[in-house]
């Protein structure tokens, strides 16, 4: 009977452990995303809200007509920090961009290069109507750094709908 009340109490402390780590892992968690490290769960949110956001700006332009949908595109009501769509025209030059410097300009011309060659304009303007992913170095607007995009591009009537999300670079010392 002795031995059976030991092995209850041995498991009640090792539940109480197994319960103090699990918090202790959570609280790390948390405290890794609030500076700025993020979780791969995280990061997978983040590509689904990119996408969602493009399908937004496709049933504004279905709804309400390219006129409209490439209005309110270029205003800053429709930016929110990092979080933007972009919408390239027949020819490939951008109707729709939070910098008004960029629009007309084309996604095949030199400001879509990398410093190291990579033309990922050219893959952004090679969206299809199912989507796809491009990923390139790009400066994020709401902290002025280069950093990894990962670009949602889809192709609906001639027009790119496009929005992404940044990844910070690691820093090396």
């Amino acid at each position: 009977m002795r031995s059976l009340w030991v092995l209850s109490g041995f498991a009640a402390v090792v539940s109480v452990v197994a319960v103090v780590l699990s918090a202790i892992a959570l609280i790390t968690i948390v405290s890794d995303e609030d500076e700025g490290q993020e979780s791969q769960s995280y990061i997978v949110d983040r590509g689904e809200f990119a996408v969602e956001m493009v399908m937004e700006a496709l049933e504004l332009y279905e709804n309400e007509g390219r006129d409209e949908a490439v209005r309110y595109y270029n205003t800053p009501e429709s930016t929110d920090g990092e979080w933007y769509v972009f919408i390239a025209d027949e020819s490939d030059d951008l109707i729709a961009h939070p910098n008004p410097d960029l629009l007309g300009v084309n996604l095949k011309g030199e400001l879509f290069v990398g410093a190291d060659g990579y033309r990922y304009g050219d893959l952004i303007s090679e969206a299809t109507a199912r989507g796809k992913w491009v990923d390139y170095l790009y400066e994020n607007p709401a902290t002025g750094n280069q950093e990894y995009k990962h670009s949602w591009v889809i192709k609906r009537d001639g027009l790119i709908f496009g929005s992404g999300w940044y990844q910070v670079l690691p820093k090396f010392e």
